[in-house]
């Protein structure tokens, strides 16, 4: 079976650099919440009239006109420290190798003691490929997959093994996302202090009408450059009915929980590559298909029922995107292990998706087909629009 992606729109941009701003090796030493505050300051005063007087903003607050102070945000909540093994490990649908958080932190309600949300940091593990930033496409979805349903398990009264695959989610990676983020933080007692001390990127997930079948979510990442916001939808299915709907395929234990963390070493791994265009070259169509999976691909996901990880397969999605727009634009997007800010690569904005059946080990014919074409812009000129359609998937490229 496939795991087939519908009703997709997506937007990547083609940038060669981070942002200065937010450097790696920026000299500038601010925290990360007054890095938050002064990005959003920044987006509010170039909507400001010129002729207004610049005076009244405030280096790290959003200006407004005829500012009153305002009470600090009460805190509703508090944090509780848990820990995989002994909380989460007997009743998450993921293990290890892909579960892929740390320092995981219970967000509780202070009134009723119930749980509302996690806040953690996230590994950063995989290869960037053919994206840029500080984090790639995979581990972003992989970590919201692992927090969304850690978050579910604490918050589900029934203690058993659920599995909560997603019935629709959609992703929007702008710095203005961090005004939900900071809000959220106010409103937990010593939660600006963990995104203080954090040294790796931060998510925080708050869950929302959680039922017995099906529940929502929000969240917000936070890395040096940007903020990645979530929002979804998802199913609550007991292990026992996910067995009887999709038997997993006998195999020694052994394949099931290795050592060999297999998302480390993620690689461009699309064969038989075909690519076609149009007389004049103003679209180019690449298409691909992936080896048969394997066990070791689908480590860890899930439980004891192995299957392809929906991010894994975002990734290979993006490794065609960028051989597409470079055949296309003729501009080179190198497949690399990390950004250092020296090649081009593709970014992230905003992505909606539906994704539908699984894909499990032992089968094949994985594949995908890119079309991509010049929508606004100048072909091959940084931040140009180019519009990309993938069977049953469809993106944008800017």
């Amino acid at each position: 079976m496939t795991y087939t992606f519908i009703s997709i729109a997506a937007v990547f941009s083609v940038l060669s650099a981070p942002s200065e701003a937010f450097s790696h090796s920026s000299p500038l030493k601010v925290s990360a919440t007054q890095r938050l505050k002064s990005d959003l300051m920044y987006r509010k005063i170039s909507q400001i009239d010129e002729k207004e007087d610049a005076s009244t903003v405030l280096p790290t607050a959003i200006a407004e006109p005829n500012t009153v102070k305002v009470a600090a945000p009460k805190k509703t909540k508090h944090l509780m420290k848990i820990d995989f093994k002994k909380d989460l490990s007997k009743y998450l649908d993921v293990t290890l190798p892909y579960y892929s958080l740390e320092n995981e932190n219970a967000i509780v309600d202070g009134t009723t003691g119930e749980c509302r949300g996690i806040i953690c940091t996230v590994k950063n593990e995989a290869p960037i490929g053919r994206e840029i930033g500080e984090i790639s496409f995979f581990d972003y979805l992989r970590a919201a997959g692992c927090i969304s349903s850690a978050a579910a398990v604490l918050i589900n009264p029934a203690k058993k093994r659920y599995h909560y695959p997603s019935e629709e989610y959609s992703v929007d990676v702008n710095p203005a996302r961090g005004k939900w983020l900071i809000e959220e933080l106010s409103s937990i007692v010593n939660g600006e202090a963990f995104l203080e001390k954090a040294s790796d990127p931060v998510f925080l997930v708050m869950c929302a009408n959680m039922s017995k079948r099906s529940g929502t979510f929000c969240g917000a990442l936070k890395t040096n450059d940007t903020v990645w916001y979530i929002t979804a939808k998802f199913y609550i299915i007991s292990a026992p009915l996910f067995k009887r709907k999709f038997p997993p395929l006998s195999t020694p234990s052994s394949s099931l929980y290795t050592s060999t963390n297999s998302y480390e070493s993620l690689s461009s791994k699309v064969q038989s590559i075909k690519t076609y265009s149009s007389f004049d070259k103003d679209w180019v169509c690449v298409e691909g298909t992936l080896p048969q999976v394997t066990f070791e691909d689908c480590s860890g996901h899930f439980h004891d029922n192995p299957c392809l990880a929906h991010s894994v397969m975002i990734f290979h999605t993006c490794d065609l995107l960028g051989t597409a727009i470079e055949k296309l634009t003729g501009v080179h997007i190198p497949f690399k292990k990390s950004d250092f800010g020296k090649d081009y690569g593709l970014r992230p904005m905003s992505f909606d998706c539906t994704p539908q059946t699984l894909h499990f080990p032992n089968t094949g014919g994985l594949k995908f087909q890119v079309k991509a074409y010049c929508s606004s812009g100048e072909m091959g000129k940084s931040k140009s629009i180019y519009t990309v359609e993938v069977e049953k998937l469809s993106m944008t490229i800017a």
